[in-house]
């Protein structure tokens, strides 16, 4: 059946959104580099560090943001260790505050009041990224940085090291002004993602621990598809075992953890079989054999068979993460069933929940506070941690639009974040805003500027750079291996696993061996 016999919309549109998000880069460190001067389409312009002169000071002069450069491997790990993530960080990160002093000696969960907070009037410098960065490698790594070390943080990919980021970017539609819902991390950021709001936190962990998480009653998108008979569904990598959608927005989501949550070998069916429901959510793996594109964890010296000591962390290389962009983009774009979704009517959204903590030289903005009488009230009871408005949005992150309906070398300057896409399903099917946050959002209508679709012939092919094998793979874990520590979103699922279980926080898992023996008992618990 040719292209042309598909269903497709009526006109410049969609009918499946599929969303698929990473962890933790800025749009700098991904995308700041993708047109060197000269090399922009006529008549754009794009709001990359290649197009400018950009630095951060520190105590061996200015820093340039740079693309990176050294051992194969370790670029595609960078930065490593991994840089602060939390409210307090990000503040330092943005405003160039450490405040109190001794903040500068604590970890993120030891910092104190006013958490680095800025000072009333204060507009974002971007200029202390390598000064939080420092200090989070001295409380992380227990010594001094060497400025080889520290100017890791104001580096970027090439459009050379990401082909298929890079192919997608300049053959669809990249959005330089999309900014994340929360200046904070993980869990923070998806909920704004699912639900425009996150119950007034701020942090993955501080204050109650991960059982506040229990508490973030907040309706989601999801729960308003449910309720208007729009099919939808949450895919994650089955050897995960357990999706960290699901208890980010437990208390809405958990009735659906049998029906609505599918491992990724049925998105690749569903895929080829044009039955993608209405909204499409993906995660990569965020526990073990990662393709999340989340920066290494802190290394640890673990023991070889030739008894050598080698240090190694968590093997997060950001070319996995760009296999799994090319295998979910290449299942859409040869996906051509007459009826049901194809790669006429399917629309792709890549994106990341968070910066991370990674350079980006863009402020962020103003924003519209979720719930602005009191953000935290209606849903958790609690006061909104560290005293946050929520009238400020995070750092600017890489959101890719791939749609048969998108022009290619599209750049799209309108000011998006995390509750453009559930604007765009709330009005496209003509459901009631979650908060006031996504009311007042650019939706994703933007990137659907060709009056006819695009056939197969005019989709790139992506080729991914080769990933070489993860010695981690997905357990069960040699004594070394499972001393690994986890990531923050690793992290942050098993604590939140351990407070749905009644355990202390105290016996969370913290290690890759711990995560993997409390997983055995999750299997069943989804899909």
């Amino acid at each position: 059946m040719v292209a042309s016999l598909q269903q497709e919309p009526t006109g410049p549109g969609f009918e499946h959104l599929v969303v698929l998000m990473f962890e933790n880069r800025s749009f700098d460190n991904l995308l700041g580099h993708l047109y060197p001067p000269g090399s922009l389409p006529d008549g754009e312009h794009f709001d990359g560090v290649a197009n400018g002169q950009y630095c951060n000071s520190s105590p061996s002069g200015p820093i340039a943001a740079h693309v990176y450069q050294g051992p194969t491997d370790r670029i595609f790990r960078s930065p490593n260790p991994d840089p602060g993530e939390e409210y307090p960080h990000i503040n330092t990160q943005l405003f160039g505050v450490v405040d109190p002093p001794t903040n500068a000696e604590r970890d993120a969960e030891d910092m104190v009041a006013p958490w680095n907070t800025p000072g009333a009037g204060m507009t974002p410098t971007m200029d202390g990224f390598v000064t939080d960065y420092i200090n989070a490698f001295c409380v992380s790594e227990g010594r001094q940085p060497t400025p080889e070390e520290y100017s890791v943080i104001m580096g970027g990919f090439s459009p050379d090291m990401l082909p298929v980021v890079s192919t997608l970017a300049r053959n669809f539609a990249v959005y330089d002004a999309w900014f994340c819902g929360v200046p904070s991390q993980t869990l923070c950021n998806r909920s704004f993602f699912n639900a425009s709001t996150s119950s007034g936190f701020v942090t993955n962990k501080c204050g109650d621990g991960y059982k506040k998480w229990l508490r973030n009653k907040a309706t989601t998108i999801f729960d308003r598809l449910e309720e208007a008979g729009i099919p939808w569904a949450i895919y994650y990598d089955e050897s995960q075992i357990v999706p960290i959608t699901g208890f980010v927005n437990a208390p809405s989501l958990e009735r659906y953890w049998k029906t609505r949550f599918f491992g990724m070998d049925r998105f690749y069916e569903d895929v080829a079989n044009g039955k993608l429901p209405a909204y499409s959510f993906i995660e990569p793996r965020i526990l073990f054999n990662h393709n999340d594109m989340h920066p290494s964890c802190p290394l640890i010296d673990v023991t070889m068979p030739d008894g050598t000591k080698e240090p190694i962390g968590v093997v997060n290389d950001v070319r996995a993460g760009e296999k799994l962009l090319h295998e979910v983009y290449s299942a859409i774009r040869t996906s051509a069933t007459p009826n049901g979704s194809n790669n006429q009517n399917t629309l792709l959204l890549v994106t990341f929940d968070e910066h991370g903590g990674c350079y980006d030289h863009v402020p962020p903005p103003a924003a519209v506070p979720p719930d602005p009488v009191d953000p935290v009230a209606p849903h958790s009871g609690d006061e909104p941690e560290m005293g946050f408005g929520f009238d400020r949005l995070g750092v600017r992150i890489p959101a890719i639009a791939i749609s048969a309906w998108t022009k290619a070398g599209t750049i799209i300057h309108d000011q998006m974040h995390h509750g453009s896409a559930i604007a765009t399903l709330c009005r496209k099917y003509g459901l009631a805003p979650l908060t006031q946050r996504d009311a007042a959002a650019n939706d994703l209508t933007n990137a659907l500027n060709l009056t006819e679709p695009r056939q197969l012939v005019d989709w790139p092919e992506t080729t991914p750079q080769y990933v070489p094998p993860n010695p981690e793979a997905n357990g069960p874990f040699t004594p070394d291996q499972a001393r690994a520590p986890l990531t923050p979103p690793g992290l942050s699922l098993m604590g939140m696993l351990a407070a749905k279980f009644g355990l202390p926080a105290s016996e969370a898992p913290t290690t890759y061996g711990e995560a993997y023996d409390m997983l055995q008992r999750c299997k069943g618990m989804f899909g």
